[in-house]
């Protein structure tokens, strides 16, 4: 599924017409780095068209994943953490989380219910509930299979407090499951009545380029402690399918000339580890063989040049 070709105009699948009131909209996942919204989307999804690691600002880009039934089409719009830096990037992935709350039908603002409701999630929350984009907004209160039941009441008071206007305020388990299908219960009134944007197969509009970098990159933030991983990036510099399979050439590009014999590894033990897990997991997603070929490229601040980021599909 390279994704590369254009829509069917009327974007569905079949040859028969949408049903009457049929729903279809996009909702965009909005919160402080690593509150679960990758997780919640791929569980949605029932695929992993988003990556997730434990560390902060995994997701660096607007991913778009898509679910489709009799019913209504759903277009989750996952979005870079909000969260300050002072580097190009930094500030391009917060655009990007902004803009697609613009473009949204319906905002569902997460937090991590494991951890304390702190200022940053504070101001957040309450500068969504003071904007003007005048859109319906859902509080998903995430994690709540690692806290007791009885600090869920507190909490979702105090959200309710912040923003008495939402919507919702729904308590789940994305890893889980838990309550999943509540939040889309909630979602699918919401939307506006219109036929589906995507063909009813399509779960994602990444290419299958785009998919492998991030697979790759997956592997390296999981390989990899401290700065490293955020200053790393990966580029597809070959991309070939034939009837044996898929074969994909990639560079891991590093900000600094130290960062590669840390990443390559003793023996160039790490990257192998990198290119196998990868791999297998390319595997599993594309249902062929993949033969995935790695290297290490040093470009000094790539993170902090407009023209690169651009390059490497990262600006705002």
């Amino acid at each position: 599924m390279e994704n590369t070709e254009s829509l069917n105009p009327e974007g569905w699948a079949t040859d028969k017409p949408a049903p009457d009131g049929y729903r279809c909209g996009t909702v965009a996942l909005l919160g402080r780095p690593n509150v679960g919204k990758s997780t919640l989307m791929n569980r949605i999804i029932g695929a992993k068209v988003a990556i997730v690691t434990p560390k902060p600002q995994t997701t660096r880009h607007r991913i778009l994943g898509i679910h489709t039934d009799e019913h209504c089409q759903m277009v989750f719009v996952d979005t870079p953490g909000i969260h300050k830096g002072e580097k190009q990037l930094n500030r391009n992935m917060v655009r990007v989380a902004y803009g697609a709350a613009q473009e949204a039908d319906v905002l569902v603002i997460m937090q991590d219910v494991s951890r304390p409701l702190d200022r940053a999630t504070r101001q957040l929350i309450q500068g969504f509930a003071d904007d003007r984009l005048n859109k319906p907004r859902l509080h998903v209160l995430n994690k709540v299979d690692q806290v007791a039941r009885t600090s869920l009441l507190p909490r979702l008071a105090e959200v309710q407090k912040l923003d008495p206007d939402a919507v919702a305020y729904i308590p789940l388990s994305a890893r889980k499951g838990l309550q999943v299908d509540g939040l889309l219960k909630e979602l699918a009134r919401l939307l506006p009545e219109q036929p589906p944007i995507y063909a009813a197969d399509w779960f994602t509009d990444q290419s299958q380029r785009q998919l492998a970098a991030e697979y790759v990159r997956e592997q390296v933030f999981m390989a990899m402690q401290q700065e490293i991983p955020f200053q790393t990036a990966v580029e597809i510099e070959a991309f070939g399918e034939d009837e044996t399979g898929i074969s994909i050439e990639a560079a891991i590009l590093v900000g600094s000339e130290r960062h590669k014999p840390m990443l390559i590894g003793k023996g160039g033990e790490r990257m192998k580890d990198i290119g196998i897990r990868a791999r297998k997991g390319l595997e599993g997603l594309f249902d062929c063989r993949v033969d995935l070929r790695l290297w290490v490229k040093v470009q000094p601040d790539w993170f902090d040049h407009p023209g690169r980021l651009h390059d490497l599909g990262l600006d705002a």
